[in-house]
């Protein structure tokens, strides 16, 4: 190991650390976890305290809610189980190659109904799951973390 790769591996850690503090992650899901509070901070949803809970990650206005993360190389999206839930977010990050709409923003979220979800069909294996051709369309909402540098409480 280089000392580049020990630097980084450090501030990894150390941000781990800090996000576990700040009440941002909540587990060793890091990724899932930062999708969850962007989801709940922008649109209100209620994360569910039980965190092996089955099908759906909380509630927003009495609708139980889904959320996902996509990231990185994986062509498609696994969108769980719909019968589990009534509205399952996307948080794309821009490394995301399932990310397909133009944008300057850090993550994208988009919200599909169970309904729309069903509409897609279910894989060969039974699965719900998209590709990219389902965000080429503008997101429900975009997060740009631009200009983050002094930590101000609220």
């Amino acid at each position: 190991m280089n000392q580049r790769q020990r630097l980084a591996i450090t501030s990894f850690t150390a941000s781990i650390k800090e996000l576990k503090d700040a009440g941002a992650i909540r587990s060793h899901r890091y990724l899932g976890d930062l999708a969850e509070f962007l989801c709940a901070d922008a649109f209100g949803i209620d994360l569910a305290t039980n965190l092996r809970q089955a099908g759906h990650d909380g509630t927003r206005e009495q609708l139980r809610a889904q959320i996902k993360y996509g990231g990185g190389t994986k062509t498609n999206m696994d969108l769980g189980d719909p019968s589990t839930y009534e509205e399952v977010y996307v948080v794309l990050g821009k490394e995301s190659v399932v990310r397909s709409y133009p944008h300057d923003a850090d993550f994208l979220i988009y919200k599909l109904t169970t309904d729309e979800v069903v509409a897609m069909g279910q894989t060969m294996k039974g699965k719900y799951s998209c590709g990219a051709t389902r965000f080429r369309r503008p997101p429900d909402h975009a997060i740009s973390l631009s200009g983050v540098g002094t930590i101000k409480e609220k």
